[in-house]
């Protein structure tokens, strides 16, 4: 019993004095970004931010990293959606981060100056502070600050780019611009026709198909819509380019 008892006692008194040594003293914050190439230019200046943040830390024995203060720190970053973070023996602490997908970016006039500010709106809903172009992700565009400041209206939008397929005429890389109107509801436009397309209040999926149809329709006939109105309830009315 006595050599049991004495046998931990001798392993935490070694682990004492390596620590008293320094032996476990972080050396290393390592941090790991799960996200998409399209995003990497937005997340790479908070990346940096973030570490030189946490590197502060460094000199602290791992025993006493102040994990909690930190998850606290990381749950305030706005374009953090989930993390794990932990102690790695013997001197590192090591940092997951996923990221919040930026699916949205708003050019606002900025407030008191002549200059815009491109907003960026993640698909949890945040809308995150004014960044470079240098630094915006592959993202749809819209000029309707009413996606910034009225909530209802931006999940509305952030509901629509849920809706698209992630292929064809209808995807999210298809698309330029979204936006927003009181009596018609949402609206998108085509990158490459510059065909604008009425998507109403709802069913934002199932009118996505019925407009991929319709899209491959106009294309078998070598004709060009100007404006496309899914905003019906079973129907779709197709305006058409006038020839020049």
């Amino acid at each position: 019993m006595a050599a049991f008892v004495l046998f931990p006692a001798v392993i935490a008194f070694s682990l004492y004095s390596l620590d008293q040594q320094g032996f476990f003293q972080i050396d290393n914050v390592e941090i790991k970004v799960q996200t998409t190439e399209s995003q990497k230019n937005f997340v790479a200046p908070r990346l940096q931010k973030l570490q030189a943040k946490l590197d502060s830390v460094k000199g602290i024995s791992l025993w006493k990293a102040p994990l909690s203060q930190i998850s606290k720190s990381l749950r305030e970053e706005k374009w953090i959606k989930n993390f794990q973070l932990s102690r790695s023996w013997p001197s590192t602490i090591k940092l997951v981060i996923e990221p919040d997908t930026v699916t949205l970016l708003v050019l606002s006039s900025a407030s008191g100056s002549e200059t815009s500010a491109l907003l960026p709106i993640t698909k949890s809903g945040r809308v995150l502070e004014r960044i470079s172009s240098d630094d915006a992700p592959n993202a749809i565009v819209s000029y309707d600050e009413s996606l910034v400041k009225n909530e209802r209206v931006r999940e509305g939008a952030i509901n629509v780019i849920k809706a698209l397929p992630e292929k064809g005429r209808m995807s999210s890389t298809q698309i330029s611009e979204i936006g927003y109107d009181k009596k018609e509801g949402y609206w998108i436009k085509l990158l490459q026709s510059e065909t604008k397309v009425n998507l109403g209040e709802e069913q934002f999926e199932i009118k996505s198909v019925r407009i991929a149809q319709v899209m491959e329709y106009l294309e078998s006939r070598n004709l060009k819509a100007r404006v496309i109105d899914a905003n019906l309830s079973k129907k779709v009315l197709v305006r058409l380019q006038q020839n020049p």
